[in-house]
């Protein structure tokens, strides 16, 4: 399998970032990712899509996408990220599932973007959840919104001051809601495919005499990611390429990682029943026994999950497990960084089912 990084939620000036497609992409490619997907509010942009290398800088493939919302509710809730699409889809914001079949009749993949939030301080304070659960066929939700989290860890202004300039301290894992939501939603029975993003603006913040880019693009695309497995390299051919980020994507062939923490390409999570064998994302018949491996390129604590309980923790680089029971099984993995345990790797789960 080959495995490529890249960001699914970020913005430029477009709509409200502080920064052009171009310079966006450099700051990406510089930060080691694959590739990026432009999701700016509520606008089509046409021209950008496609493989991008700027003078002296590394190649990155560019797609596109938009964030979706209905800019009328107040506060503005209800984002949706709807990938793989250029054309102007804003006449459906008010009706979300509208909205998700939309994007799917056009081969584009919708995300819950930030589903729960936090309140931070002062301008910060608004929160954007998802508030229309009863929604079906979107392809998943965003897990881990890296932006999301640095707004509530700097929801004082001491956190405030101490994020400025020691940005490295701040991001913490996803939300234990975000992660129990998504757990509910799996038990369901449907597969929900979870990403992870740095919803990267590049804006400026102010406190009193202070005004500083505290989270620069280029920094936050070292920070939480999506990782993907691939069936062969990425094709130079964008219409090809884009198909294989898309299909990875679908079936959550994918995990997210804080990569700022450790380099986290090569972890695997595998199962086997009989003679079928199964990776993130994909189902597995219960054939008498499932076995499962875990397998991390740094030291982690390392936890499976069945139906989003613990069920078995080491220390360590690998886990094996052997079970007899049907389930949602997922694997979080976590490091200490800056004196602290952090959330490292997140994947989607492998489903279990009785044949």
């Amino acid at each position: 399998m080959i495995e490529v990084i890249g960001n699914l939620h970020l913005h430029t000036t477009a709509s409200d970032g502080a920064e052009s497609h171009d310079f966006v992409a450099v700051a990406a490619a510089r930060a080691g990712l694959d590739f990026i997907m432009y999701t700016d509010h509520n606008i089509a942009v046409e021209g950008v899509e496609g493989w991008y290398q700027a003078a002296g800088e590394p190649e990155i493939l560019r797609l596109m996408g938009q964030e979706i919302n209905d800019q009328r509710l107040e506060p503005e809730a209800n984002h949706l990220l709807c990938h793989f699409i250029s054309e102007d889809l804003n006449d459906l914001a008010a009706e979300p599932q509208k909205l998700i079949d939309a994007v799917a009749t056009r081969e584009g993949l919708t995300f819950l973007a930030h589903p729960l939030e936090r309140p931070g301080l002062r301008e910060a304070k608004h929160i954007y959840p998802w508030i229309s659960w009863d929604v079906t066929d979107y392809t998943g939700i965003e897990l881990w919104n890296a932006m999301t989290d640095v707004k509530w860890q700097l929801r004082t202004i001491p956190r405030g001051l101490i994020g400025a300039y020691l940005a490295n301290a701040i991001l913490q894992a996803p939300f234990p809601e975000v992660l129990a939501k998504w757990d509910e939603l799996l038990a369901t029975g449907r597969k929900i495919v979870a990403i992870g993003n740095t919803d990267a603006h590049g804006t400026a913040f102010t406190l009193g005499l202070l005004t500083r880019t505290i989270y620069p693009y280029e920094f936050l695309f070292r920070t939480v990611n999506t990782h993907l497995y691939l069936d062969r390299p990425l094709a130079r051919e964008v219409a090809q390429a884009r198909r294989q980020i898309r299909e990875a994507l679908k079936v959550g062939h994918c995990f997210v990682c804080y990569d700022l923490i450790g380099a986290a390409r090569g972890f695997s999570f595998t199962g086997k029943s009989g003679s079928e064998e199964a990776m993130m994302g994909d189902s597995l018949p219960l054939n008498d026994q499932v076995h499962f491996q875990i397998i991390s390129p740094q030291p982690a604590t390392l936890r499976l999950l069945k139906d989003g309980q613990v069920v078995s923790q080491v220390q360590g680089h690998t886990l094996a497990w052997q079970t007899g029971e049907p389930g949602v099984y997922r694997v979080e993995a976590y490091r200490r960084y800056w004196g602290q345990q952090r959330g490292w790797v997140f994947t989607n789960p492998i489903y279990v089912r009785e044949p």
